[in-house]
C-alpha cells in the first residue's frame, strides 16, 4: 500500500514540476518600453552617436545612396522585454532646442548645428506586429557635405521619438507600449572630415 502511495505522490510531483516548467517557459519577461538603440552605444555614458562609428567594415552606421547621391545615417526604434509582438508607431522629431543647449555648453568640440535644410527625417516609424523594432534613416545630401564651410566641423542634431499626436491609427497602437524614460533621443554627431573619406 505504501508503494502505491509513493508512486502516486511521485507522479503528482512530476506532473506539478512539468506544469511549472511549462508555465515558466511560456511566460512573458521584462517590461515593454520603446527606445532608440543608437542612444545606448556609449554603454550609458551619454546618448552620443558618432558617424562614422569606426574604421572597420562591420562598424559602419551609414549607407551611401549612390542613385540619389545621399548619405543615409542609420537610426531605429526597438521594444524591450520578451513579450508577444504587437504593432506600434512613433513619431520622429528633430530636437533643435536640445541640440542648441548641447552646443552652447561646449560638450562637442567643433560642434555645429545641423542646418535644417541639410537633412530629412521620416515623420513617423511604423513597426509591424511580427517585429520588435524597425530602422529608419536620416538623409543628408552628399554634395552639401563637400562644402568647405563644414571642413573640420561636426554636424550635430538630436533626433528623438515620441508618441503620435493622433493615437487612433489603423493597425497600429502607439500607446500599446510606453516610451522608455531614457534613451528616446539620440545625439547624431556627423564628423564631416571623417565621412568624406567614404563619399563618392
Amino acid at each position: 500500500m505504501r508503494k502505491i502511495v509513493y508512486i502516486i505522490v511521485g507522479f503528482v510531483f512530476l506532473l506539478g514540476l512539468f506544469a511549472c516548467e511549462k508555465g515558466a517557459g511560456s511566460a512573458d519577461y521584462g517590461f515593454a518600453y520603446i527606445y532608440m538603440p543608437q542612444a545606448t552605444v556609449s554603454g550609458g555614458l551619454n546618448n552620443n552617436y558618432y558617424v562614422p562609428s569606426g574604421d572597420g567594415v562591420y562598424t559602419y552606421n551609414f549607407k551611401i545612396d549612390s542613385v540619389n547621391n545621399n548619405l543615409l545615417i542609420l537610426l531605429g526604434v526597438l521594444r524591450s522585454g520578451d513579450l508577444p509582438n504587437k504593432a506600434y508607431s512613433v513619431s520622429v522629431v528633430a530636437q533643435t532646442d536640445t541640440t542648441k543647449s548641447i552646443l552652447y555648453d561646449g560638450l562637442i568640440e567643433n560642434g555645429m548645428l545641423f542646418p535644417s535644410w541639410m537633412y530629412s527625417l521620416p515623420a513617423r516609424v511604423d513597426v509591424p506586429g511580427d517585429k520588435s523594432g524597425a530602422s529608419f534613416y536620416m538623409t543628408v545630401p552628399i554634395e552639401e557635405l563637400k562644402d568647405n564651410v563644414y571642413t573640420d566641423k561636426k554636424l550635430v542634431l538630436t533626433v528623438g521619438i515620441d508618441y503620435l499626436e493622433n493615437n487612433i491609427e489603423i493597425n497600429t497602437m502607439p500607446l500599446e507600449y510606453e516610451l522608455s524614460a531614457t534613451n528616446t533621443s539620440t545625439v547624431v554627431i556627423l564628423d564631416v572630415d571623417a565621412i568624406r573619406a567614404f563619399l563618392p
